[in-house]
């Protein structure tokens, strides 16, 4: 029990640590913007293949 705390509170403290760290470097609207250009991408390539 002793060991468990300390590592509890450091693998928490990452996560808040990393979800602060995407927001303030905008990563989730970076990943967002991808995955409409990625949809974009998929609806041109699938328009050509039709043709």
């Amino acid at each position: 029990m002793e060991i468990l705390i300390p590592v509890l509170v450091i693998a928490v403290s990452a996560l808040v640590l990393r979800a602060i760290g995407a927001w303030m470097l905008r990563i989730t609207d970076i990943i967002d913007l991808q995955k409409e250009i990625l949809q974009e991408l998929k609806k041109i390539n699938n328009s050509d293949t039709k043709q």
